[in-house]
């Protein structure tokens, strides 16, 4: 009858016990609502970038619409992540997630077509280091990543300049 539990008559060792215990059963990341929010602000932004960075470089897929209006749509992209936050720690956070599932998601729209259509292997070896070399350059230069720094930086300078 000697057990010791964090029930008995000790009274100090039970609690203490106890929460060293809840303390290393904690996650080491908690999933708390800012982290959903950023993440989530992240993921919605960088698919709207990257279908809109898709778009304009593809202006014969969507021949209704002028390629600008796909570009500002990227830069509104951009901004949201900014106006969208709460803080600027937050808003860094949410950028990085948009950055990266935006270059994703506009990568994968690339070489979609050279998956699901029946090349021989050796055919789609070749397309697909074409078109990763050609993608990624216009990644880089010329859509998703400009549109996404433009969009987010015009909004961290004007929030700066008019509103702190």
């Amino acid at each position: 009858m000697s057990d010791s539990t964090p029930d008995d008559a000790s009274g100090a060792a039970g609690p203490a016990v106890a929460g060293r215990e809840r303390a290393t059963l904690r996650p080491s990341l908690p999933l708390s609502g800012d982290t959903v929010r950023f993440v989530g602000i992240g993921v919605a932004a960088g698919l709207l970038v990257a279908l809109a960075a898709y778009g304009a470089n593809r202006p014969s897929m969507v021949p209704a619409v002028p390629s600008w209006t796909l570009f500002v749509a990227g830069l509104l992209g951009g901004g949201y992540v900014h106006a969208l936050s709460q803080d600027l720690g937050e808003s860094i956070r949410a950028f990085i997630v948009a950055l990266v599932v935006g270059t994703a998601c506009y990568l994968v729209a690339a070489l979609a077509p050279v998956w699901l259509l029946s090349y021989d292997p050796m055919v789609r070896q070749l397309l697909i280091q074409s078109i990763l070399r050609e993608e990624i350059a216009s990644l880089v230069f010329a859509s998703l990543v400009p549109q996404l720094f433009i969009g987010y930086l015009g909004a961290v300078v004007v929030e700066g300049t008019f509103w702190s």
